[in-house]
């Protein structure tokens, strides 16, 4: 399991200080992103040397309590299905160690030309073999 932590500042709110509800997805998208980086790869990389991106596939998001102003959030990223051009995500957000965001996402690796294509085969081993 991978973990980001963040900091809820003023422009993740709206004007009662509550979460915009498409910001929990840009804190995912951003602890997706630090899971790619703890394992030894950057985005940029990834395309200038692999000629790779990941686009989300699909997303199922739960939004069980709401995050406030400088709340601090605990994102915790799980793969549970590995594939060779493919992987299955849980995200969790959680509040003072209680979950309050949900949600699996599907990743799929592409090349430039948005065509899928197989994970680079190191990122693919540490991704399979890595805990976090």
């Amino acid at each position: 399991m991978f973990q980001c932590t963040f900091k809820i500042y003023y422009e993740d709110t709206d004007a009662g200080g509550v979460v915009y509800y498409a910001n929990y997805l840009k804190f995912i998208e951003r602890a997706r992103t630090e899971m790619i980086n703890k394992l030894g790869f950057t985005l940029t990389t990834l395309l200038k040397e692999h000629d790779r991106l990941f686009l989300v596939k699909k997303i199922e998001c739960d939004y069980i309590e709401s995050c406030k102003l400088e709340d601090i959030i605990n994102v915790q990223s799980n793969i549970s299905v590995l594939k060779n051009a493919s992987f299955e995500l849980e995200q969790n957000l959680l509040k003072q160690n209680k979950i309050i965001f949900r949600s699996k996402i599907v990743m799929v690796c592409v090349n430039s030309q948005g065509a899928p294509s197989k994970i680079p085969n190191e990122l693919h081993r540490l991704m399979k073999n890595k805990d976090g």
